[in-house]
């Protein structure tokens, strides 16, 4: 029997423009290629766990135009369900506008998330998706949900749930400081992990994942572009070395890094096992230019 997921986060379109000529030139127009893609770090990681073969609901806000048909397609395609997410037909999609250098380094990015931080927490309230989410084997939330959205799940589940967390960026990461002896399992960089521990001074990764350890927080994995990743549990710590996932123009590698970690999880694997599993996802999203590659279908068969 397969693992239920509930995942409740972004649904966005991702505008990536990649510089083609060697050398970018600031404040003037280069030379490169535009792509557009469904992204979203919630649905990004929703639509990895459908590849891989998990039972997954996405809770997410959808706008009425054909970029919302697109996002909605990717999941239902993967064999995510949809049908918990919020519409507004008059409101467009979110976006994430990203510019990468020809080595694939993020130059700079915007996002525009109004949909998602207007989820309106009252949605939450319907029996039906309450008692989806109760017998959910882990909920998965992303740091683009409102704070109201954030308490009123953690304040609703937080007791009785397995809660992973996928903190986003720096300032979205703050959302999450009181709740972190509610969460189970969480992915962050280390600029975000600071803010939760509210560090000033500079720490290892070994010491940044201790003090997430004493926050209350059951498994961390804490990533740096320089020196890998480090998982940390209560108990024992491991320093994974891979590829700078977080700056290449992949940039849901990291989301199918967590997807593949939270995946084996729940199929029996150790933390340390889950992590190696996620690798090889990060590394099967790094092959093309979108942020989900659908062949992570065939790692999913290895461990059902």
């Amino acid at each position: 029997m397969s693992a239920k997921f509930i995942v409740i986060g972004g649904a966005n379109a991702d505008l990536y423009g990649q510089i083609t000529q060697e050398k970018e030139i600031f404040a003037d127009s280069n030379l490169g290629a535009v792509s557009i893609h469904p992204g979203g770090v919630g649905r990004n990681i929703a639509e990895n766990l459908g590849h891989l073969g998990a039972e997954v609901d996405f809770i997410g806000h959808f706008g009425g135009d054909e970029f919302a048909k697109m996002l909605k397609f990717s999941l239902e395609n993967a064999g995510v369900s949809v049908n918990f997410s919020y519409s507004n037909t008059n409101k467009k999609s979110d976006f994430y506008l990203a510019i990468h250098d020809k080595q694939g380094e993020l130059i700079s990015a915007v996002n525009d998330m109004g949909l998602v931080e207007s989820l309106p927490t009252s949605f939450l309230n319907e029996d039906n998706k309450l008692q989806a989410i109760y017998n959910a084997q882990l909920i998965i939330l992303d740091g683009n949900l409102s704070d109201d959205l954030l308490a009123k799940t953690f304040n609703s589940f937080g007791d009785n749930s397995i809660i992973a967390v996928d903190t986003v960026s720096s300032m979205k990461a703050q959302r999450f400081i009181p709740y972190l002896s509610k969460i189970n399992l969480i992915k962050c960089n280390r600029a975000e992990a600071n803010i939760l521990i509210s560090a000033e001074e500079h720490l290892s990764l070994q010491q940044i994942s201790e003090k997430l350890m004493y926050s209350g927080i059951g498994t961390a994995i804490v990533s740096d572009s320089l020196d890998g990743f480090i998982v940390s549990t209560r108990k024992k710590f491991k320093l994974f070395k891979a590829k700078k996932f977080e700056s290449s123009n992949s940039s849901g590698a990291g989301d199918a890094l967590f997807s593949g970690f939270l995946y084996a999880i729940c199929k029996g694997k150790t933390s340390f096992e889950a992590a190696e599993f996620g690798i090889s996802l990060a590394e099967k999203t790094l092959e093309i230019s979108g942020p989900v590659n659908p062949e992570v279908s065939e790692l999913g068969k290895t461990l059902r």
